[in-house]
């Protein structure tokens, strides 16, 4: 529980994997969202013109072309839908506009002697920027600066208009926090929902690793990026030594102890945000160290072997037991290389480690190209 109220509350915690899927969900909100202002904001224009003098209704009118156009301009900024701090800042942009459009068009309205109470689609913005938080999937950190930030911009614009101490005021300033601690909370609650899916979608439900699906996923994108980065990639492929014979010995329950224990093990030597440690199939396990050496990778594979002698599980049966295991590790050389042959060359390392005697490491020879 601790460790879940940790996601909620910062994305620190967050695997990049999962801030991918996040940054996402709020790359196509803010575009959707975008997209249905700019159309609103340019259709306002005619109420504006029923409802305002002339010569108000046109000064505004340009400032709801501005705005509907900025609108416009976060409807069709494509680029990077998978970079969370981009992502946040689309949604910060979003909320500036409305909230410059805002600030600008009460300025207009008190400089003519016009009340923003009175007239259409005026007064319900602070309370629409607030509300709109709620569509998105926000850790409880971000969604405090936003609703703050909101609820300070009616503080300052309550104070300009002498509005600030008055009934009407207070209730402005009270709804809206109101309506920030809903909108916070649907927001969390969105993410918590997604992080559950996440986690049942991606991870294995023995060991809590990932996936042999989301290695996959993930490593077709390492590889991606370690070519257009230039940057070496390693991977290591871990099988438990003897597996079967201890299962056959201990039964199954005690080799599932084991499993989550050296789970365990590749976890704590997973130590970067951008490491991926997964489970690939029975005793079976990988690890994709993005931007990781053939000397580094070496280092974590006798970290996560020494881990192993280390320690010792007590099975149902009151007895404690220690378990090895032999290590295949491939370092991406040649940029052309796929997934399959990468993993080909470490599942063969593994393969000359378990025939070199187990509880070993070897590292795959480069990559040969065939013509």
């Amino acid at each position: 529980m601790p460790e879940f109220m940790n996601d909620l509350f910062s994305a620190g915690k967050h695997s990049r994997y999962f801030n991918h899927t996040r940054s996402y969900g709020l790359f196509s909100r803010v575009r959707t969202i975008a997209w249905i202002l700019a159309i609103l904001q340019t259709a306002w224009i005619l109420v504006d013109w029923l409802l305002l003098p002339e010569d108000v209704s046109s000064t505004i009118a340009y400032g709801r072309i501005l705005a509907s156009l900025s609108c416009l301009a976060l409807g069709i900024w494509f680029s990077h839908p998978y970079r969370l701090e981009i992502s946040l800042i689309r949604l910060l942009l979003l909320v500036l506009v409305l909230t410059i459009f805002q600030t600008w068009s009460n300025f207009i309205l008190i400089g003519h002697g016009l009340e923003s109470e009175v007239l259409a689609g005026y007064a319900f913005f602070p309370f629409m920027i607030i509300t709109m938080l709620a569509i998105f999937p926000l850790t409880i950190l971000e969604v405090t600066g936003f609703a703050v930030f909101v609820i300070l911009v009616e503080l300052v614009t309550q104070l300009w208009t002498g509005k600030f101490g008055v009934v009407a005021g207070l209730n402005d300033l009270w709804l809206l926090a109101v309506l920030g601690c809903i909108a916070g909370w649907a927001s969390v609650n969105q993410l918590s929902m997604l992080l559950v899916l996440y986690r049942q979608a991606t991870r294995d439900p023995l060991t809590g690793l990932a996936n042999r699906r989301q290695v996959m996923d993930q490593l077709d994108g390492d590889i991606k990026d370690a070519r257009e980065l230039n940057q070496p990639l390693s991977v290591l492929l871990f099988d438990l030594d003897k597996f079967k014979s201890f299962n056959d010995n201990h039964g199954h329950a005690a080799g599932d102890l084991v499993l989550k224990q050296f789970a365990r093990i590749l976890k704590d030597n997973a130590k970067r945000k951008v490491d991926l440690a997964g489970r690939f199939g029975g005793e079976e396990f990988l690890m994709v160290l993005p931007g990781m050496n053939e000397a580094d990778a070496v280092q974590v594979a006798d970290a996560v072997r020494q881990g192993c002698h280390n320690t010792r599980v007590k099975v149902p049966t009151g007895e404690e037991v220690s378990f090895s295991t032999s290590i295949g590790i491939a370092v991406l050389h040649d940029k052309d290389e796929d997934r399959t042959r990468l993993l080909q060359r470490a599942d063969e390392a593994l393969y000359a480690a378990k025939d070199g005697g187990r509880d070993r490491y070897v590292v795959a020879p480069k990559s040969e190209r065939t013509e």
